[in-house]
């Protein structure tokens, strides 16, 4: 049984909870956030322990399993210390919000041999994975992605990268897993059609983006912050005499419910593989999708 902590006790990270209590070789021990009157609730509610000091959970040895859900600005400093005790760490993306972390933080991940996974989960949501299934040997031309939710906060948006990382990093990712390839060209249009609220503190709230893949594969991305009806997420994939839609292959009674909600079992399946794998999982997509959302980002101040 591999004993588990998570920290981080936000709505992502009470999904990690209920996934390691789900599954059959994990078990829950501590839980841990910055604000301790909700580490005490959490603890209480899911029979484990948490401490004021997460130093003082570090002297427990017999904790392999660290899932990182916490702010992604405390990202490094987690990481920094847990991979100097070599334990497994499970880090919700994007591993940081500053690139030349980068490639210390995958030096300190591959010298120590720590067994090390980003949460990209969206490889493992139901729909995408049919897709991905359907589109298998077919030629592509055109990949569609469309991605809006409804009254996001700010300031969460900010303390997460801003729209490229934090709503971003999923669907750069998504691009080049169904397209099989990597961005050779990226176009951004985004300050011209961003609110005044975004602006004022840096970030975005809309943003076009087109990459052209390596394979002359052309993904059409539309973000947004705003979304009168829901949360509304898409992909459709084109090719010669075939069209496809993700939508065909969602959960109708959840398609315009919050990720938490609509995505919810694949938080399990992307723990779930890590776990029973014995290496890493997703590292390198990982750091590929970061550089694609610092290139969008630097085009899209440079308008």
């Amino acid at each position: 049984m591999i004993k588990s902590c998570v920290i981080g006790l936000s709505k992502v990270g009470i999904i990690h909870c209920k996934s390691l209590l789900k599954l059959k070789d994990t078990s829950l021990n501590y839980v841990f956030d910055k604000n301790y009157n909700l580490s005490r609730k959490l603890a209480k509610k899911f029979k484990c322990n948490t401490s004021r000091d997460f130093n003082n959970i570090l002297k427990k040895k017999d904790i392999e399993l660290y899932i990182i859900a916490s702010p992604t600005k405390t990202h490094v400093f987690y990481i920094r210390k847990l991979t100097k005790l070599k334990k497994m760490i499970y880090c919700e993306k994007p591993i940081t919000n500053n690139n030349k972390n980068l490639q210390e933080l995958k030096t300190l991940i591959t010298k120590d041999k720590i067994k090390f996974c980003v949460g990209l989960n969206r490889r493992f949501a139901k729909e995408y994975v049919t897709l991905k299934k359907k589109i298998n040997k077919k030629k592509i031309d055109n990949i569609q992605i469309i991605s809006r939710s409804i009254n996001h906060n700010i300031d969460l948006s900010i303390r997460n990268g801003g729209l490229f990382f934090d709503k971003g990093f999923h669907f750069f990712d998504l691009a080049c897993w169904l397209g099989n390839s990597k961005p050779k060209q990226t176009f951004v249009i985004s300050k011209s059609i961003s609110t005044e609220d975004f602006l004022n503190k840096g970030d975005f709230s809309d943003a076009v983006i087109i990459l052209k893949l390596k394979n002359e594969i052309v993904v059409e991305i539309i973000f947004s912050r705003r979304c009168k009806f829901g949360n509304f997420e898409k992909i459709k994939v084109y090719g010669e005499r075939f069209s496809l839609d993700s939508d065909d292959y969602s959960n109708k009674k959840t398609l315009y419910k919050d990720f938490s909600v609509r995505h919810k079992n694949s938080y399990f399946y992307c723990l779930k593989k890590f776990v029973e794998s014995g290496k890493s999982l997703l590292i390198n997509e990982a750091i590929l999708t970061q550089k694609i959302c610092a290139e969008a980002l630097k085009k899209a101040k440079s308008r």
